[in-house]
C-alpha cells in the first residue's frame, strides 16, 4: 500500500462524514473496509440506522437514500436525513445517484436543477457542514471490432447502441457537475471506474464528446463492482474525499 493511500485513509478516519448511496455505494464501502484492513487502520464505518442521539464520533456514516430509478427521491431523502438526523453529527456530507437512475431518456438539465437547488438549500440551512459532490457511476459499454461492426450495421438499419446512449447521459450529468462545482470539489466515482488497473481509460465518442465507461475488469454484471473494482474505486474515492477534507481545514 502506498504512503499516500494510507494518509488519505487516516484523513477520512479523523473526519465526520456522511455518504448516502445505494448498491454501488455499498461496493465502495466494502472497498474502503478492505483497504483499511490492509493498512491496519481502525476506520470507523457505521450504518446510518445505528447512529444514536449523541454526537457522532469520527469516521464515516453511510446509508441508503431514496429509491432507485427515482433520482429526485434521493435528493429529497438526503435533505431529510441531514435536516432530521445528522445536522450536528457530521462535518462533511455527500450522496451519489446510481447508474440506474439515469438513462437515454433522462432530462439531465432538469435533474441537475433539482440537485443544485437541493444542495443550495442545504448549504444555506447547514453552513457548518461542507457538502461534497459525486459523479454518477457508469456501466460497461463493450468495445472491440465486433461491437463496432454491429454499431455500423445498426446505424444502417436505424438502430441505436442503447448502452452507450445511457452512458452518454451519465457523462453529460458528470460534466455538468464538474463544470459547475469544479473538479476539486467532486468525488469522481465515474472517473475511477473508467481507468483500468494498468492506467488505460475506457472511452467512446458520441455527439462530438469523449465519454467514459466502466472498465469491464471491474465488474461481473456490467454495473456493480467486483473485488478488484471495489478496491480500485475506493482508493480513488478516499483520495478525492481526503483532499477535500484537507483543503477545508486550510481555507
Amino acid at each position: 500500500m502506498s504512503r499516500q493511500l494510507k494518509t488519505d485513509l487516516q484523513t477520512v478516519q479523523k473526519a465526520r462524514v456522511f455518504f448516502g448511496h445505494q448498491s454501488v455505494g455499498n461496493n465502495i464501502i466494502s472497498g474502503l473496509q478492505q483497504l483499511a484492513q490492509q493498512a491496519e487502520l481502525d476506520l470507523n464505518i457505521v450504518d446510518l440506522g445505528s447512529v444514536e442521539t449523541e454526537s457522532q464520533p469520527t469516521g464515516m456514516v453511510h446509508g441508503a437514500v431514496g429509491e432507485n430509478r427515482k433520482p429526485v427521491s434521493k435528493c429529497r431523502d438526503f435533505e431529510r436525513i441531514i435536516d432530521q438526523q445528522l445536522s450536528d453529527k457530521v462535518d462533511f456530507a455527500l450522496f451519489k445517484f446510481c447508474y440506474i437512475d439515469v438513462n437515454r431518456n433522462t432530462d439531465i438539465d432538469n435533474l441537475f436543477r433539482v440537485y443544485r437547488f437541493t444542495m443550495e438549500r442545504l448549504m444555506e440551512n447547514h453552513p457548518q457542514i461542507r457538502f461534497i459532490h459525486s459523479t454518477i457511476p457508469l456501466r460497461c459499454s463493450p468495445g472491440g471490432f465486433g461491437i463496432r461492426l454491429k454499431e455500423i450495421i445498426g446505424k444502417l438499419l436505424g438502430k441505436k447502441n442503447n448502452s452507450k446512449l445511457d452512458n452518454f447521459r451519465r457523462n453529460q450529468y458528470n460534466r455538468l457537475l464538474i463544470d459547475t462545482y469544479g473538479q476539486s470539489q467532486v468525488v469522481d466515482i465515474a472517473g475511477a471506474e473508467s481507468i483500468d488497473s494498468k492506467g488505460h481509460r475506457e472511452s467512446f465518442k458520441m455527439q462530438g464528446a469523449v465519454n467514459f465507461a466502466l472498465v469491464e475488469e471491474y465488474s461481473s454484471d456490467g454495473g456493480h463492482l467486483n473485488e478488484l473494482g471495489q478496491r480500485q474505486v475506493a482508493q480513488s474515492f478516499a483520495h478525492d474525499l481526503a483532499g477535500i477534507i484537507r483543503n477545508s481545514v486550510t481555507e
